[in-house]
């Protein structure tokens, strides 16, 4: 999560065409923090009550622009190999100056050709009206790229609760094409917090995701709760009262313990990890 390779000190230019009917936040706004939980990138299938999060970043290092070649359009970039993508794919190109994100068109004659071309066709497609670095006509990137500059696939990932075709809930995964895939069934709910802090001084500070706001460039780390059940009935002898989300202090009074509806076998697993390339 928020890895963009090397980060351009200009920013980032996202040229994916937001007037598309094929244009989806969730799949196309990319969250350069890295991390969020901004309601606006809920999916529609998540059940309402339980948290989700979103991962954005690119992956894959092996294109680039090659040797004695600049990118004066988008629709001619010439690469040292073209590295598995193909027409459809969202990627990132940076010189660690500049970076854009784009849709790519087609990769004509496939490897051997070592070309890329993007286009304002496709879905969402892009939008380059707004582009014009010195010397590029028509489909323009922000910048013009030069020998070297690495191009690699960007994404947004979601995970999130669901449930599944036997109306049982369910940890879901969305990949960056918008497919969802079941990971866990019985996953009934899940629970994540924040750490805000510095990467000399550690987490200042644990938040949910309302605490955040809309500035979740400080965040390093987070911690999840999943509330798991098991799938066979009357397990135990009654139902089970449990600490959760794990990071609780359960006391039973002021911080007390819930109840299971059933008499089903639950566990609360919790795990934090950081953001490595926040710290």
């Amino acid at each position: 999560a928020g890895y963009f390779g090397c980060f351009p000190v200009n920013g980032i230019n996202n040229n994916l065409d937001q007037s598309s009917g094929a244009y989806e936040q969730t799949l196309h706004d990319y969250q350069l923090a890295g991390i969020t939980a901004d309601e606006d990138f809920r999916p529609e299938e998540a059940v309402d009550g339980a948290d989700f999060f979103m991962v954005s970043g690119v992956r894959g290092g092996g294109v680039s622009i090659a040797a004695s070649e600049k990118v004066l359009s988008a629709a001619d970039i010439k690469v040292t190999n073209t590295g598995g993508l193909a027409a459809g794919d969202i990627v990132f190109i940076t010189d660690c100056e500049f970076g854009d994100i784009f849709q790519l068109s087609g990769v004509p004659g496939g490897g051997a050709a070592r070309k890329l071309v993007a286009s304002e066709s496709g879905s969402p497609g892009n939008d380059f009206s707004t582009n014009s670095p010195p010397g590029c006509v028509n489909n323009c990137l922000s910048a013009v790229y030069n020998e070297g500059a690495r191009i690699m696939r960007a994404y947004n990932e979601v995970y999130y609760i669901g449930e599944n075709g036997e109306g049982e809930r369910a940890l879901f995964f969305r990949d960056a094409s918008g497919n969802s895939y079941e990971l866990v069934a019985g996953v009934r709910d899940m629970r994540v917090r924040y750490g805000k802090g510095t990467r000399a001084g550690g987490v200042d500070s644990w938040e949910d995701a309302g605490g955040i706001g809309s500035d979740w460039s400080g965040v390093i780390a987070v911690q999840i709760s999943l509330l798991v059940r098991g799938g066979e009935s009357n397990v135990v002898d009654e139902p089970q009262a449990l600490c959760y989300p794990g990071w609780q202090a359960c006391d039973g009074a002021s911080v007390p313990l819930i109840t299971a509806s059933d008499r089903r076998l639950y566990r609360v697993y919790t795990f934090t990890t950081n953001l490595r390339n926040r710290i």
